[in-house]
């Protein structure tokens, strides 16, 4: 799912900058407006105001067209966590949309159930396969067919 985010703020607000490195660290784009801008910061501004009824509260965040008022940082994250939830794209764990044929690296060492095999940080992991299951991807080591956490990869390259 694409998500639409939009976020009503100012540079020199601490609670913007806040969200917008959340929002940043999380890999979810968004459209920031700017109240402050010389050219359509009245216009914001003034948008701002009709959202929070007649108070220009900061940031002023709108997410698939619900309205979110200044949330705190775990608030957000929350929220944010939520609609990745939602999301059916499969993703290395630095944020990266993974697809079949990748090649991805093991952030960790890992012990393999039912198995003596263990993998090394580090081990190349040609020709995965998505599973269907954003949290899983299949791979293939020797004759060994693995499903292994996303949470444990990061896209090569």
């Amino acid at each position: 799912m694409n998500n639409e985010i939009t976020m009503y703020g100012a540079e020199w607000c601490k609670d913007c900058r806040r969200s917008k490195t959340i929002l940043d660290e999380q890999n979810f784009s968004y459209t920031f407006l700017d109240i402050t801008d010389p050219e359509n910061g009245p216009e914001y501004a003034a948008k701002v105001i009709e959202i929070n009824g007649g108070k220009r509260v900061i940031p002023t965040l709108i997410i698939n067209n619900e309205t979110y008022i200044n949330p705190s940082a775990s608030e957000l994250e929350s929220i944010l966590s939520e609609l990745d939830s939602n999301d059916t794209i499969t993703r290395c764990n630095n944020g990266k949309e993974l697809f079949d044929g990748d090649t991805v690296l093991l952030t960790r060492d890992l012990d393999v159930k039912g198995s003596s095999l263990n993998l090394k940080q580090g081990t190349a992991l040609e020709k995965i396969k998505l599973t269907g299951d954003p949290e899983y991807i299949d791979c293939k080591i020797g004759k060994t067919k693995l499903a292994i956490k996303t949470m444990y990869v990061k896209k090569k390259g």
